[in-house]
């Protein structure tokens, strides 16, 4: 483990899909209505959603599909997976055990919060808002189809940009390998969630400063004030 200065940490960054709130029930069943409605028998596991997690709807709905469809299908594919999920993105999320507690105790502290996530945005702040309340987060980005998503740096930089953080103010927390690689391109120190989509071996070899096990370690990261 990376040693980090807490006295430095104002900021902390999450990922939405895998750290703070499981969607994978929601996620698959959107992805089962599009194989469907593309008259195909969906074949995938929960496992395997979680797996096809991280790089955006449309990368997830290539995995799901097998890399079948053109460029233009799948564009027409995620519109309706969009459509779909919308519908239906709340019915089975929920936060996991700790988040909200670990959350709250760095809210007293003073340490802005973020979330920054390949959902696409719209997703992202129904769902932020609607689970954690409508102020909670200071700065809640997802994805939108004119920058780059994860694990390119600009949605990162553009969350520390709205709170004011340099990059060593502050830290990534993440359950996949793309979240280590987006805070390393940040210049953000991360720490792996290793209760999230990915395995615990996808998450060492992205070399994160810290794994955790539970969201009750999270504040340990944060100096006690």
């Amino acid at each position: 483990m990376t040693s980090i200065n807490k006295k430095r940490i104002k900021c902390a960054i999450f990922d939405l899909d895998g750290t703070l709130v499981d969607t994978a029930d929601d996620l698959g069943l959107a992805t089962a209505y599009v194989l469907e409605t593309y008259g195909i028998k969906p074949k995938w596991t929960k496992d395997d959603y979680r797996a096809f997690v991280g790089n955006g709807a449309k990368k997830l709905l290539d995995r799901a599909f097998e890399h079948k469809l053109s460029d233009d299908e799948l564009n027409k594919a995620l519109e309706i997976f969009k459509e779909k999920y919308n519908e239906i993105s709340l019915d089975n999320a929920y936060i996991y055990d700790g988040i909200k507690e670990a959350l709250d105790t760095l809210k007293e502290q003073g340490i802005k919060l973020a979330v920054v996530t390949n959902k696409p945005h719209q997703s992202a702040v129904k769902m932020v808002k609607t689970l954690f309340g409508k102020n909670y987060f200071d700065v809640i980005i997802g994805a939108e189809e004119s920058v780059p998503k994860k694990p390119d740096p600009f949605t990162t930089n553009h969350a520390l940009e709205k709170l004011s953080c340099s990059p060593q103010e502050a830290i990534f927390f993440g359950d996949s390998d793309i979240d280590i690689y987006t805070a390393k391109n940040a210049g953000v120190q991360a720490v792996g969630c290793s209760w999230g989509f990915r395995s615990m071996e996808c998450l060492l070899s992205a070399k994160p400063s810290a794994i955790i096990d539970t969201a009750r370690d999270i504040p340990n990261f944060f100096k006690v004030v």
